[in-house]
């Protein structure tokens, strides 16, 4: 919760702050935040590595208090070069968080629970994400309250780090003879696994960015009705998530239930492609609204069986390692996704949108077989290296 309210009031007021407070040019915030981004493909993994070494518990409140530091001094930045510097390094730090969160799960709560208790800390992160946006909306009604948007998110950091040391601690586990570092990222058939699961992810990038912009520029929804439609999938992911992780807690389970979120994905970008043929204000309207429901549907089932895989197919010495590739499938999502998506539809309509819905499809049907072979290949590693 404290990590999630300090994310949502650095994320939603960030723009707000370095534009008006700062004073960069808004292509320059932009550009900083994408090359934070892109410092996840290298963060993600190795934090995840060196919490299977130090211990997940004590990296991640390493972390936090890291983060803390690096929140503060953004009240300090006054020019683009401490701003590129400062963003690139917190945010190579911030995507170290999931990794060693997610290792930590592994390592104190019992495999067939994990799952479920992701689910469970996925609701309570958009419970304080959207306290968090309501924090950075109050910060920026007045030029002298913005700077509580940095220092209010580097306070939380530090309340997290001091919660993270009430939680208990677990040796590592040793690493059995045979198996390799980074061998998450050079194992083809988990790397597979990873590919598959970043087009069923596109229910990112269609929710948050691809819809909306369709909508305002391809359609006649009135526009008020959009930050309410992202409203009520906050909502249906609070209130369902749980309920939608049932089943994921073995490979074969959260496979089933990767498919079934990629016919729900098609699903919905094929009512939306509806929007393209008429342009009656209540048929689109009913259209997107019922897409809305049907990619929020998507979202809880791919995000709970995204657990399932990346838990199911982590060796238990190397939780953090693999949770931190499986990572890759959103971050890679999140840096490409909206650019790809966004410009496949706004050129191509119709056709575009049945195009995202074709490829949902195609990897529905590869996600069981890919899964399946992971866990073959897990399996005969496991023993391979605990063979005499």
């Amino acid at each position: 919760m404290a990590e999630s309210i300090g994310k949502g009031v650095f994320l939603s007021g960030s723009v707000v702050y370095f534009t008006l407070r700062v004073g960069l040019d808004p292509k320059q915030v932009g550009l900083g935040l994408s090359a934070a981004g892109m410092s996840a493909f290298i963060s993600s993994v190795l934090f995840g590595v060196i919490a299977d070494r130090v211990g997940a518990r004590r990296l991640l409140v390493m972390l936090f208090a890291a983060l803390a530091v690096g929140f503060g001094l953004y009240a300090l930045v006054d020019n683009a070069f401490h701003f590129f510097a400062l963003v690139v390094v917190v945010g190579f730090i911030e995507y170290g968080t999931g990794p060693t969160n997610g290792a930590l799960v592994g390592n104190l709560v019992p495999a067939e629970e994990r799952v479920k208790l992701k689910a469970m800390m996925r609701s309570v992160f958009n419970i304080g994400f959207s306290i968090g946006i309501g924090v950075a909306a109050v910060a920026a009604l007045s030029q002298r309250l913005l700077v509580l948007i940095p220092l209010t998110t580097a306070a939380l950091m530090a309340s997290a780090a001091l919660l993270v040391t009430r939680l208990p601690d677990t040796p590592s586990r040793p690493v059995p003879v045979g198996f390799k570092r980074f061998a998450a990222v050079r194992d083809p058939r988990f790397l597979s696994v990873v590919g598959v699961s970043t087009v069923l992810a596109s229910h990112v990038t269609v929710i948050l960015v691809t819809m909306p912009l369709w909508a305002l520029n391809r359609t006649s929804l009135p526009h008020f009705l959009i930050p309410l439609l992202l409203i009520f999938n906050t909502v249906f992911v609070i209130l369902f998530q749980v309920r939608a992780s049932r089943g994921a807690d073995t490979v074969d389970g959260a496979g089933r239930l990767a498919r079934r979120s990629g016919y729900w994905l098609a699903g919905g970008c094929a009512v939306i492609a509806v929007t393209a043929l008429n342009d009656d204000i209540v048929l689109v309207s009913v259209a997107i609204v019922a897409a809305v429901l049907i990619l929020s549907v998507a979202e809880v089932m791919q995000a709970a069986s995204g657990w399932g895989l990346a838990f199911g197919l982590a060796p238990e010495h190397a939780q953090g390692e693999y949770l931190g590739a499986f990572d890759l499938h959103v971050i890679t999502q999140n840096i490409i996704g909206p650019a790809m998506l966004s410009g496949l539809v706004i050129a191509f309509g119709f056709w575009g949108w049945l195009g995202i819905a074709v490829a949902a499809l195609v990897a529905s049907a590869l996600i069981v077989p890919v899964a399946r072979r992971g866990e073959v290949t897990l399996a005969r590693a496991t023993a391979s290296a605990t063979s005499p």
